[in-house]
């Protein structure tokens, strides 16, 4: 049972949503963490026995860390032994994984990631140990977040009036965010999954200019989509379950520069690394050495979030390196010149990082970008002129919910006339409802 299914849809939230609703208020968190398990143990069974030792052993790790609150020595040993044990699993699984295709634990970075920012948090006295195991289990493992995030710290998460007992109106606005979000995922990142493996199978036999430039729009769009999707699943779910989850991916093709763009692809990702390793290494004399080498550390370990393969790497790289460049000599260019460049460079040189992201290996990076400027290729292929007549419907609505204009008309409307917005809201979710359903039979 995955979160874009419809027997999540339509069987487990709706149940969820009503045994959530109908609990005394001090039960509430504690059928949250059951939901959590039990999502788990429908999605895969196979790694429900990893996922709650896991969780019970980061619990008691919590414990040990709370009584050794006076003791700076010993919880010192247990922050270093958190640490390594959530570094170990990370690595260990995504190897496996990358290498081999092999057991990977369900929402592995997820869980170790957060566990490793709140075993920091405890240790320098930033945040209070969670006591109770329900609210431990919601907070690493709430089942909404647990397919992209977003990571949260202690304290990120807001309670909502909900949580004190039904509210329709946060209930409706979470299940609006929601089924926008799930529209994103299937009806739009599918297709267009589908749709660059198809350039891509056509791209290995011929590559051509068109070819290549369509297979990088296209990869970018199925990102954008699949992970504004499940941020958007994750925050509704959030606001229907009575929490208020921060925003993690917030149109980043559109910054008007590179460090923006990072700040804004997998925003909570970035924060955690920067938090967590940048503000760390940073000193007072905050020098240009090591500006860049903290810049590049952190770029590459967000690129590492996707997995340890050497294109996220490299993508990391690639992305560190603009920022260091406009850092030292386009900053003061891209602020004078009119908003429109400097978008358009970023976008250019983050549409280009994708190229890198979605590599197989070092050399299809060079066939990709040696015929996006036609060298020695044609310019198109019979195949790939297929491709795009077949799919020219995905390719237009992609583009146009690529850029943020329809949102913003959406926003526009929300503040100026709340009525036609909540009417408007009703049509879309119930338009929304029914493609999704289309799309999953």
């Amino acid at each position: 049972m995955a979160i874009n299914s419809l027997t999540f849809l339509y069987i487990f939230l709706p149940a969820a949503l009503i045994l959530y609703n109908i609990v005394p208020k001090k039960l509430k968190t504690a059928v949250l963490a059951v939901l959590s398990g039990l999502f788990v143990l429908f999605s895969q069974p196979e790694n429900f026995f990893y996922f709650a030792a896991d969780i019970v052993f980061l619990f008691v790790l919590s414990e040990f860390m709370h009584r050794f609150s006076e003791k700076p020595k010993k919880k010192k040993i247990v922050l270093v032994f958190s640490i390594i044990f959530n570094a170990a699993i990370i690595i260990i699984s995504s190897v496996t994984k990358q290498l081999s295709g092999g057991f990977a634990p369900f929402a592995v970075m997820v869980i170790s990631f957060t566990a490793i920012g709140y075993f920091v948090d405890i240790y320098k006295d930033e945040a209070k140990p969670i006591r109770s195991f329900p609210e431990f289990v919601v907070f690493l493992a709430f089942f909404g977040k647990l397919s992209r995030g977003p990571l949260v710290r202690v304290g990120d998460v807001k309670n909502l009036e909900s949580s004190k007992g039904f509210s329709l109106e946060e209930t409706g606005t979470g299940l609006y965010l929601f089924i926008r979000g799930l529209a994103k995922y299937v009806v739009l990142a599918i297709p267009l999954v589908q749709l660059h493996e198809k350039l891509s199978a056509a791209n290995s036999e011929e590559i051509s200019v068109i070819g290549a430039w369509l297979g990088m729009v296209v990869f970018s769009m199925m990102i954008f989509f699949d992970l504004s999707g499940f941020c958007d699943i994750a925050r509704g779910l959030g606001r229907c379950f009575g929490m208020e989850l921060p925003k993690n991916f917030y149109f980043p093709f559109q910054s008007p520069s590179v460090s923006d763009f990072l700040d804004r692809f997998n925003m909570t990702v970035t924060g955690f690394f920067r938090h967590y390793v940048y503000n760390v290494l940073r000193n007072d004399k905050n020098s240009k050495p090591q500006f860049v080498v903290n810049t590049l550390l952190i770029s590459m370990l967000c690129g590492s979030w996707f997995g340890i393969r050497m294109n996220f790497i490299l993508w990391g790289l690639y992305i560190a390196v603009f920022i260091v460049i406009e850092e030292f000599f386009l900053r003061k260019i891209l602020m004078n010149i009119p908003h429109i460049f400097a978008r358009i460079f970023t976008f250019a040189v983050t549409m280009f990082s994708m190229v890198i992201f979605s590599a197989s290996s070092p050399d299809s990076i060079f066939r990709s970008f040696s015929a996006m400027f036609g060298i020695n290729v044609p310019t198109v292929t019979d195949s790939v002129t297929y491709i795009i007549s077949q799919n020219m419907l995905s390719l237009t609505v992609g583009a146009f919910f690529f850029i943020s204009a329809f949102s913003m008309f959406v926003r526009f409307v929300s503040k100026k006339n709340p009525t036609v917005f909540s009417i408007f809201a009703v049509f879309e979710s119930a338009a929304l409802l029914a493609l999704i359903t289309a799309n999953l039979l």
